[in-house]
């Protein structure tokens, strides 16, 4: 079977692990049925799929617990070319005690085919609004998977608008130093090396989710980050003075776009910032201007994306899938106007 993976994926005895919010596996089949076989396991959230047939989203659904097969479709012309993807649509869930997806395989009555062609590669850092939380139920308040939508959140829409495979690696409430409730143990950048480092259940470590990624191989061709929101959160709280926080945010910053400078030598890294408020702009622009200054490095850039109000902000004061795709629109041309520019 020809398949193409997106997102930092695990492999273990025949299965394809996605362990992060928009990981998915995509075929290229001619065939007039499809099935997929999908194992999960998890104590709390429920993990969700999306089928996605030629681009379009056919189901979204919560899948059962254990390995069982999935229909994607049947009755169509067995003598044309259908090209799916199955994406996890959950983020990744360290607060579960197991958080497994993994696609066992496809079934089909035809035959599989070349994979896709992608025109660049994409990777996306973050928390809830990469995630895509609030874009899933538009009318509930819950903290619960279902609110979370992967296929409506910017990262997939800006992969689409770019004809781009992605990596995400997201965590709700999760921030660049310290997470919404002031937790400097969530600080999503120091797991940025590791395949996915949030996730610490057997499985998902069997499935090699500790060891070290590998960038070489896997080469972006831009690094979007959206992080600085749950910090300003966290800077609110009594734990650091305003002044202090500041000084420990610009540092991790600083170090953060050293890293995956030093792992990705040729991307355009791009900060993007402001869809739920812009109080860590200036922090976030002194670290980058400061490195900069230091490494001359021009494709190190910072976009103002923009805030939400009205009808771009939504369920659990998150910003509507309309927002998104304001923001994928933003980030998409400023890809294409630096990359065209090399």
């Amino acid at each position: 079977m020809k398949a193409t993976k997106f997102g930092r994926c695990g492999d273990v005895d025949g299965k394809t692990v996605l362990f992060w919010s928009g990981s998915a596996l995509e075929v290229c089949v001619r065939a007039s049925e499809l099935y997929v076989i999908i194992e999960t396991d998890y104590d709390i959230h429920e993990l969700w799929a999306d089928f996605i047939i030629d681009g379009e989203r056919t189901q979204r659904l919560a899948l059962q617990k254990g390995v069982h097969k999935y229909m994607i479709f049947r009755g169509f012309e067995a003598s044309s070319k259908t090209k799916v993807r199955v994406v996890r649509d959950t983020q990744s869930m360290p607060e579960d005690n197991v958080s497994y997806f993994a696609i066992h395989g496809f079934e089909t009555d035809g035959e599989f085919l070349d994979e896709s062609h992608y025109d660049m590669q994409l990777e996306f850092i973050g928390d809830s609004i990469t995630s895509g939380e609030g874009c899933g139920l538009t009318n509930r308040e819950e903290w619960i998977p279902a609110v979370f939508d992967a296929v409506n959140a910017f990262p997939y829409l800006t992969s689409q608008i770019l004809n781009a495979k992605y990596n995400v690696l997201s965590q709700s409430g999760w921030g660049t130093f310290a997470s919404w409730d002031a937790d400097t143990s969530h600080a999503i950048v120091d797991y940025y090396e590791k395949i996915c480092g949030t996730l610490c259940d057997e499985k998902n470590i069997a499935a090699h989710a500790h060891e070290d990624w590998n960038f070489e191989d896997n080469a972006s061709d831009a690094i979007i980050i959206n992080l600085g929101t749950n910090d300003s959160s966290a800077m609110k709280l009594e734990k650091w003075s305003k002044e202090e926080f500041a000084s420990l945010f610009i540092d991790k910053a600083y170090n953060f776009i050293k890293n995956v400078r030093r792992h990705n030598p040729h991307s355009l890294i791009l900060w993007v910032y402001g869809m739920l408020g812009n109080d860590m702009e200036p922090y976030i622009q002194k670290a980058l201007q400061q490195y900069k200054d230091e490494t001359g490095d021009e494709k190190v850039q910072y976009l103002a994306l923009e805030n939400c109000t009205g009808e771009l902000l939504g369920v659990r004061l998150h910003p509507t899938p309309q927002a998104h795709r304001v923001a994928a629109k933003q980030i998409a041309d400023t890809i294409i106007r630096n990359l065209s520019a090399k």
